[in-house]
């Protein structure tokens, strides 16, 4: 089947999913133990698991956890509720058949889960499963739908959040007009000017057209004209009554019960005196139970957001970011106490001593202590901090990464990424001692395939400041023998990247599989490494990654195993970006691929959804600073592009904007260079982690074919 072929057919697809063992670039290796495994494929995809939204009982005997698995028949992603006991014993699943359940929630006594599933003809509502059997039923029944379930102490209540438009806020809307459309098309013809308002609203509210008078008008896959707002609800499980409990054109959002029951905690972005568009700032709020007497907590110069009552209720945690410097700041964790009456006392931050950025959080059982999860050197381990001493120490770490984790009583659970498994669950003691797996989610298809390493490694960049790099030899290495280069780099711009990253578990695999030796680091600008190091890159995302990542290429070829001849570059978004970047600066790779890449910074503030990280990154609009932008866009170097290059983007890619990826197609092909230009259909920017699973199978292969076109050996 040809590379160029067209998205196939249902039944094609059927076909295709059945021969994908047969695509691919696979080397052969003389290893007698090639006869017991086999290599990673492009249709493993279908087989790996994911592990998520972990969540331990109350007594923390028992954790539930989200599974997500791919139909490869419905070409589509079903996720279910699981659940373990911690001593031991084989999990059970809680939910079934084709749905996309999330947000497990238990209810205080443990015998009720709260979960938010669209299974029903009406969009996501809450349900809750009974765990002493029976099925699931259905509480609530909004038109816009429910999320975020969140239990009342004695369980006889549940907070949850839901969306509103400022129609909906002031009880405007109005039941369709029964007048032929015909004569609602003459009345707006002939009739008052407030009956063409109304034909207009009316319009205007389908979407034909999109009438749009909003800053943030675009979402990830299509336009967001009309302004919504996430609102507090409370359903009482005895009267079955449901009431909003906040109001108003603002956002409402991790909203829980105080210990008591009494006062609910949130955080909000509200501001009397400022258009909604130009809030910039969330803070945290307590109010009664019943939503009357809302106070403020405010923490000045910091965004606020996900506070926590502690166990008894006397003091909040909260997460925090600077507000002078939005893009490079880390989060961090502080706790505040509390009176009675709402009034708060001084803060103190639990994990700024680590400088780095903290990732989800708990309180400890006792009230004495945080637990947080935080990327540090390519790792993602699990910290303890005492609050107020400022100690923190590592209570779950090695050359991995925690995806999501939860604390109940004396006992951790979380779901763990690392080279040898893409996703499993463990649990330990609040110590981090006696770990012990608890899930086999791809033990059993993993242990007939061949996984690959990380080797980690320091190096000395240009202007000698320390990076961290990873490689990954390809299946079958042996010494003395030379091998292609694959270079992988991260977007964000100010993500990490290490041997717990999950989202690139199977391409690192698949190339490595097929012959490539495998390079990532993290240039400066990364996280994981401290403030300092991702301010590196303000006002200058290119020369200076750049140099860092051909540093880390230089250092690997000095070891002598890598064929010069046969190096290859890709990365998607901010790494779309230096994709484009390094190939108009540098003509050492035999290929390159480009994917939803950023290539004209200016283009960027008008187009993408992201548009403020350029007054964040570069500290200036587009009409304050046009050389800087220029400078630094990749646009400014297309025409010394020589490298043979593969453009991807998805035609509904809203985040950094489809128009950047034909500007730069264009550009080369007006030129006559060696350019090529995949675009996907349906999908937004997340193509490669959560796109249609055949059209991830396809850019993955289409990936390797290009890169094997140009690197094959010769």
């Amino acid at each position: 089947m040809s590379f160029s072929t067209p998205f196939p057919t249902r039944s094609l697809r059927k076909i295709l999913i059945t021969t994908l063992p047969l695509i691919g670039i696979l080397i052969q290796t003389g290893n007698a133990a090639a006869q017991d495994r086999r290599r990673i494929q492009a249709n493993d995809l279908y087989r790996i698991q994911t592990a998520s939204s972990i969540a331990l009982s109350p007594d923390g005997s028992q954790v539930a956890y989200l599974v997500t698995q791919i139909d490869s028949v419905d070409n589509t992603y079903y996720r279910h509720i699981w659940l373990a006991d911690v001593a031991g014993g084989e999990p059970r699943q809680l939910t079934r058949g084709k749905v996309r359940d999330g947000a497990p929630a238990w209810s205080p006594d443990g015998t009720r889960i709260a979960f938010v599933s669209g299974r029903g003809a009406d969009g996501p509502q809450i349900y809750i499963l009974p765990l002493n059997g029976g099925e699931a039923w259905q509480v609530t029944d909004l038109e816009n739908g429910a999320f975020g379930p969140v239990w009342s102490p004695n369980g006889d209540k549940i907070l949850f959040g839901s969306t509103l438009t400022n129609e909906e806020l002031a009880e405007e809307a109005s039941e369709a007009d029964a007048t032929e459309e015909s004569e609602a098309v003459d009345a707006a013809m002939f009739g008052s000017m407030a009956t063409i308002r109304n034909w207009l609203s009316k319009n205007a509210e389908q979407g034909e057209p999109a009438v749009i008078t909003r800053l943030n008008f675009q979402g990830e896959r299509g336009l967001d004209p009309i302004e919504s707002w996430a609102h507090i609800y409370e359903l009482d499980l005895d009267t079955e009554e449901t009431k909003r409990l906040t109001d108003g054109p603002h956002d409402f959002y991790a909203q829980s019960y105080s210990p008591d029951g009494r006062r609910i905690l949130f955080a909000a972005e509200i501001s009397e005196d400022v258009h909604p568009d130009y809030v910039q700032k969330s803070d945290l709020y307590v109010m009664d139970a019943d939503g009357s007497n809302r106070r403020l907590i405010g923490v000045a110069g910091y965004v606020s957001f996900n506070p926590q009552w502690s166990p008894d209720g006397s003091r909040i945690a909260f997460a925090a970011r600077d507000t002078l410097e939005p893009s490079a700041t880390s989060t961090h964790v502080g706790v505040i106490e509390i009176d009675a009456s709402g009034v708060a006392g001084e803060v103190t931050w639990v994990s700024r001593s680590l400088d780095r950025s903290i990732n989800q959080y708990h309180w400890a059982s006792d009230g004495e202590s945080i637990y947080f999860s935080a990327g540090v050197h390519g790792t993602i381990p699990i910290y303890r901090a005492p609050v107020g001493d400022g100690e923190v120490r590592q209570v779950v770490s090695g050359e991995r990464g925690v995806q999501s984790f939860d604390l109940a009583g004396e006992t951790l659970a979380y779901s763990i990424s690392e080279p040898a498994n893409p996703s499993e669950i463990y649990v330990a003691n609040a110590d981090g001692v006696n770990e012990r797996r608890v899930t086999d989610l791809n033990t059993g298809w993993l242990s007939g395939v061949y996984v690959q390493p990380h080797a980690g490694f320091w190096y000395r960049s240009f202007d000698g400041k320390r990076v961290q790099g990873w490689v990954i030899e390809p299946v079958g290495y042996e010494p003395g023998s030379q091998y292609p280069l694959a270079v992988e780099m991260h977007g964000g711009p100010h993500v990490m990247w290490g041997p717990g990253e999950a989202s690139m578990w199977h391409e690192f695999q698949l190339l490595a599989a097929n012959g490539y030796v495998v390079l990532y680091t993290n240039p400066r600008g990364s996280g994981g490494y401290g403030y300092d190091f991702k301010l590196q890159i303000q006002r200058a995302w290119g020369e200076g990654p750049m140099r860092d990542v051909l540093t880390a290429a230089d250092s690997i070829v000095a070891r002598g195993f890598i064929d010069e001849d046969r190096m290859v570059v890709t990365g998607g978004s901010y790494a779309g970006y230096l994709t484009a970047y390094l190939v108009g600066n540098d003509h050492r790779f035999a290929a390159a691929v480009a994917q939803r890449g950023v290539y004209d910074l200016a283009v960027f503030f008008g187009e993408g959804n992201a548009w403020q990280l350029v007054r964040w990154e570069f500290d200036a609009y587009p009409w304050e600073d046009p050389d800087i932008l220029r400078q630094e866009s990749p646009m400014t170097y297309a025409h010394l592009i020589e490298t043979p290059l593969l453009i991807i983007h998805s035609d509904r890619d809203l985040r950094t904007g489809v128009s950047q990826s034909e500007m730069l197609y264009r550009t080369l092909k007006v030129l006559e260079r060696p350019v090529e230009y995949a675009r996907y259909p349906r999908e937004g920017h997340d193509l490669s982690r959560s796109g249609e699973p055949l059209l991830r199978i396809d850019r993955l292969l289409r990936i390797l074919e290009f890169f094997d076109r140009y690197a094959a050996e010769h």
